[in-house]
């Protein structure tokens, strides 16, 4: 371990830094070199973090994203043995995240380590005395933080991130634009290995020949055509035309900035200024924007790539120089701004006198399915008795129109009795006839009925129509006939009563021979 050495480190998707400072000294060296074993998938490796499932590597093996940057930590305190390791780690990171990490870095041997956010790291090597905008663009995005000032900084608000305005997008861009000016009219198959090979170099030169244009106006890209070997084209690229090729993402990145100030409570008045990190800061268009739209001055290091990796050593090197009761955390979680309470007490609000709570009422009781089956049953039962008694009465009161005139008959008289061996019996007037009562109390036919002669035969029924059933001679009734009935079997009795009321004929009854 070197005496007094403080270690600040950064590991990106692209490159890790290192930067390390002896204590009380302001001269920093930089480490840099890329995250070994690098992923095959190595642009998005951190945002892999806390996941599950593993990553693979370049060897073919499998391993967790957060011990993936454990090793490459520790290799950086291999080499450089400080007496003290500051990490800097994405502000986008959640919770999980970094207690996944921290995780890691306790099982790698690491648990020295210090993981601070990355905005805090890199406002430390611009101080300032009011609330700062930490505009970060790196390779695989582009996040913004809002960081309060003061003895222990925090994040005022959860920081925003876009994936889709990062630094490798616009390598994507810049190759594209320069494959357009060069193949012309020549064709090539993107999935020729050496085809690919080149494409993946091309892609490189075009990052550098950005990068370039930060400082330069003008620079070229060779380009090796298909065809021939050894035939390259060098392409001219100037600043204005990668400007406008950035122009639409770097502007739409300036909403995150709104949002985060509103999200922080925070007007631009409020605001110190705006620091630019990440690789992508150096573009003097983005300066330009961000100056423009929000009238604030706009920071930036000569290598806005390393800002985050210095900060984090000179904190390192405060921790040296303080002592470890005295050292205050460094990972501050946000801390939105909240207007301090009134000190004036508030009187307690009155309170409303509480009334008794009303009796309950017992629920009736429900009946069961029986009992209510047994009442339904029973209603039916007395419908259906109603009814039948209604349809009894009904037809038993339905009889002709007595006369009005009063009756002076006296009882029939005997009739004679024939002669032996002549007994004819007594000769029923016809179906349906009218009759009448005679002065000696006999009932006579009236009509067609009254005409006949005693001998006449009786009448016979129509054709077509069933015949009257006869009378039985053995069941000592008689039979009395309707139109509208059928045979109704009564007694003497009460066939004179009915005889009477509805003037029906009541024939004699046969004599048996």
């Amino acid at each position: 371990m070197t005496q007094g050495l403080a270690l600040g480190i950064t590991v990106g998707s692209s490159i890790t830094v290192a930067v390390t400072t002896s204590g009380g000294c302001d001269e920093a060296h930089v480490h840099t070199r890329p995250p070994e074993p690098a992923p095959t998938a190595s642009e998005d490796f951190l945002s892999r973090v806390g996941d599950p499932v593993d990553i693979l590597t370049a060897d073919g093996t499998s391993i967790a994203a957060a011990d993936l940057v454990a090793r490459v930590i520790g290799g950086a305190v291999a080499d450089l043995s400080p007496a003290r390791t500051v990490a800097g780690y994405p502000a986008w990171w959640s919770r999980h995240t970094v207690d996944a990490q921290r995780a890691a870095l306790d099982r790698a041997g690491l648990g020295a380590v210090t993981l601070v956010p990355e905005p805090i790291a890199a406002l430390r090597n611009h101080p300032a005395t009011a609330p700062v905008v930490v505009y970060d663009l790196g390779a695989t995005g582009v996040s913004v933080a809002v960081v309060g000032t003061g003895p222990r900084p925090s994040l005022l608000a959860e920081p925003l991130r876009d994936a889709g305005i990062a630094g490798s997008e616009f390598d994507l861009l810049t190759m594209r634009y320069v494959l357009a000016n060069s193949l012309e009219d020549n064709d090539f198959d993107p999935f020729d290995p050496i085809i690919e090979s080149e494409l993946s170099a091309l892609r490189h030169r075009c990052k550098k020949a950005k990068e370039d244009l930060s400082g330069n106006t003008v620079t070229t890209i060779p380009v090796r055509l298909p065809g021939p070997p050894g035939t390259v084209r060098d392409i001219r690229l100037v600043r204005d035309e990668l400007e406008d090729l950035l122009r639409d993402p770097l502007s739409r990145s300036l909403t995150l900035v709104h949002e985060a100030l509103r999200r922080a409570g925070l007007s631009r008045d409020a605001v110190g200024g705006i620091l630019l990190t990440g690789g992508g800061g150096s573009i003097p268009l983005l300066t330009e924007l961000l100056s423009t739209e929000f009238g604030l001055p706009v920071r930036t290091a000569p290598d806005p790539a390393h800002t985050a990796a210095r900060g984090a050593a000179l904190l390192a090197s405060d921790l040296l120089a303080e002592p470890p009761a005295n050292a205050a955390p460094l990972a501050a979680r946000p801390t939105p701004i909240v207007p301090q309470p009134d000190s004036t007490p508030i009187p307690p609000p009155e309170r409303n006198p509480i009334l008794p709570p009303l009796p309950r009422q017992p629920e009736p009781r429900r009946l069961r399915t029986w009992q209510r089956a047994t009442l339904v049953g029973g209603a039916v039962a007395v419908v259906a008795a109603l009814t039948t008694g209604t349809l009894a009465l009904g037809t038993s009161t339905q009889s002709t129109p007595r006369t009005t005139a009063p009756s002076t008959s006296a009882p029939p008289a005997p009739t004679a009795q024939p002669a032996a061996g002549h007994a004819s019996p007594a000769i029923a007037p016809a179906v349906g006839a009218a009759t009448t009562h005679g002065a000696t109390g006999a009932i006579q036919p009236t009509g067609n009925a009254a005409a006949d002669p005693p001998g006449s035969p009786a009448p016979t029924a129509a054709p077509n129509q069933p015949a009257p059933d006869p009378p039985n001679p053995a069941a000592g009734r008689v039979w009395a006939s309707s139109t509208m009935r059928p045979w109704i079997p009564l007694s003497r009795k009460r066939c004179r009563i009915a005889a009477s009321r509805v003037d029906l004929p009541v024939p004699e009854r046969p004599r048996i021979r």
